[in-house]
C-alpha cells in the first residue's frame, strides 16, 4: 500500500547525487588557492576548482593518487600533479565538444546514386508509354 509502480521506459539515465567533501587541505599553487578535499569514495568525480584551469572531474581512485602529490612539498611532484589535472581537463573539453558536435558524417565521394524516378501522373499514362517501347 502506498507504494507506485513506474513503469520502465527502456534504459534510463542514473543521474548521480552531489556529493559534500570536507576540505582537508589548501595548498598555494600558481594563480591562486587549491582547495583540496578529504580522500572518500562516495562513487563520484572529486570536482576540482583549479586555479588558472577551471572546475575539473577527478575520478575517485585517481584523486587519491593525486591527493599525495598535490599535498606534497616537493614542487616536482606538485608539477606532476598539476599536469594531469590539466590533461583531464583537455580530456574534458574535448569529449563536451564531440558531444557538441554530434555524429559525424562523411559522404563517400563515389556514391550512385540508386533512387528510382517518380512519377505523378495516372498509372495508366506511364504503362500507355511503356507498351509504346515494344
Amino acid at each position: 500500500m502506498g507504494v507506485e509502480h513506474v513503469p520502465s521506459s527502456g534504459a534510463q539515465q542514473v543521474r548521480r547525487r552531489a556529493v559534500y567533501r570536507e576540505p582537508a587541505r589548501r595548498i598555494n599553487v600558481a594563480g591562486g588557492v587549491l582547495v583540496l578535499p578529504v580522500v572518500v569514495y562516495y562513487g563520484v568525480p572529486v570536482i576540482l576548482n583549479v586555479p588558472e584551469l577551471g572546475y575539473v572531474d577527478v575520478p575517485e581512485d585517481e584523486y587519491a593518487r593525486l591527493y599525495d602529490k598535490l599535498s606534497s612539498s616537493d614542487a616536482e611532484q606538485l608539477q606532476e600533479a598539476m599536469s594531469a589535472l590539466r590533461k583531464l581537463k583537455e580530456l574534458e573539453e574535448a569529449e563536451v565538444e564531440a558531444a557538441q558536435r554530434g555524429p559525424e558524417r562523411i559522404a563517400p565521394a563515389d556514391v550512385e546514386d540508386l533512387s528510382e524516378p517518380i512519377f505523378f501522373g495516372s498509372p495508366s499514362r506511364v504503362e500507355t508509354r511503356r507498351r509504346g517501347l515494344y
